[in-house]
């Protein structure tokens, strides 16, 4: 009887522990847990702090960048305006819309050029921007600038790259800024000169067609007197003439053709483009004699391959320029397709003597065609040069 009381109190006091052990345990737990939730919260609020004090220093970074802008001298136009959520809200830009800019092609004073997949289509497209300086949208310049854009948007050639589509955009002051900046860094540019506008600018946009190789481009990967095959040479001069005429025929000056502005479609068929500074012709008499002259217009074409007119007249911030200017840089190109000129500065020396009017020997005998009809292409005077039509009918275009 003794041993199975003793039995029945042990197995009671071995419940009791257990029963004591769990207790112990689950206020264990709790204190585990309670610690867990104070570190938690502790963790959440160190955080908190440090996001606080991350922010009060890009405030006080963004502060000190807009003083020293304001500050700086001749920065005032580049002082980055505040914008709104509502301005943001209320806003929608097209290209933005329809567009994913996938690289930066190109960037000048008149704006830049944008390699764009259009959302629709699919299709990768040049879309041109040009910067409308608020000072021309006050002076009445803005309708000037889209009339002409108007006239190179009705051109339709085989040798001139097409333009798609035309439109205006007049984004709230600092929206395009800060675009630009969001772009520059989705696509991982550097190219900053890209936001050098003022904020309160307009901008045309031009869609167009896209071509990745230019005549720049070939005569940079052909530099030996083998890749210069005459027929092939003479083929791709008269698609240029052919697209000069047309632009001729349709009132308007080039003013800035070059080889880079001189794109290819497929192997050996050619477009012109950037035709952003072609000004329209008009009619007016000098002494007795009319002679066409672009509307006035400060020159913007590329020194290089410049006529001796338009070298002469930009000194003195002129634009009175003729189609024969153009003619003159169409043998310039011409010279440059046939003689392959690596050497920079020979070059250089080369196009001068020609506006001088003393050209190189840079022919040999077998060329004295080519070389007197470059000849006739760039004589000093410019009334003297044939121009696009008179062309067919010399040899060197038979």
């Amino acid at each position: 009887f003794s041993l199975s009381r003793f039995s029945l109190l042990s197995e009671h006091c071995v419940q009791a522990i257990r029963s004591t052990a769990l207790v112990q345990m689950s206020h264990n737990a709790s204190r585990n847990l309670d610690e867990e939730n104070n570190a938690m919260r502790a963790t959440v609020a160190r955080l908190t702090e440090a996001n606080r004090q991350c922010e009060e220093e890009n405030r006080k970074l963004r502060d000190q960048l807009a003083s020293q802008a304001n500050n700086a001298p001749g920065l005032s136009s580049l002082q980055l305006p505040s914008i709104n959520n509502a301005q943001l809200a209320d806003y929608t830009s097209k290209f933005a819309k329809e567009f994913t800019v996938t690289d930066i092609m190109g960037v000048g004073g008149g704006g830049c050029v944008f390699k764009a997949v259009n959302k629709h289509d699919e299709w990768e497209y040049a879309v041109k921007r040009i910067v409308v300086d608020p000072r021309d949208v006050r002076d009445g310049k803005l309708h000037k600038i889209l009339r002409e854009v108007r006239a190179m948007a009705k051109l339709d050639h085989q040798h001139i790259i097409r333009y798609n589509s035309t439109w205006i955009e007049e984004p709230p002051e600092g929206f395009q800024l800060y675009a630009d900046d969001e772009t520059l860094k989705r696509i991982n540019s550097k190219k900053m000169q890209l936001k050098n506008y003022n904020p309160q600018s307009l901008f045309i946009h031009i869609q167009m067609q896209l071509c990745n190789y230019s005549l720049t481009d070939w005569l940079n990967d052909n530099k030996t007197p083998d890749t210069r095959k005459p027929i092939r040479m003479k083929m791709w001069f008269k698609q240029m003439v052919s697209g000069v005429e047309y632009i001729h025929d349709n009132k308007l000056i080039h003013r800035d053709l070059k080889p880079c502005n001189i794109l290819f479609t497929t192997k050996d068929h050619l477009k012109i483009c950037d035709l952003g500074i072609a000004v329209e012709q008009k009619v007016e008499k000098v002494g007795e004699v009319e002679v066409e002259v672009t509307m006035t217009r400060t020159g913007t074409s590329t020194e290089e391959y410049m006529s001796p007119e338009q070298s002469s007249l930009r000194m003195f911030n002129e634009s009175r320029l003729t189609t024969a200017s153009d003619v003159f840089t169409l043998g310039l190109i011409l010279a440059e397709l046939y003689v392959v000129m690596d050497d920079y500065a020979k070059k250089v020396k080369i196009f001068d003597n020609y506006r001088r009017g003393k050209p190189d020997n840079i022919f040999d005998e077998k060329q004295t065609t080519t070389a007197q009809f470059i000849e006739k292409l760039t004589k000093l005077n410019r009334k003297e040069r044939l121009t696009c039509k008179t062309m067919h009918g010399e040899i060197f275009m038979s």
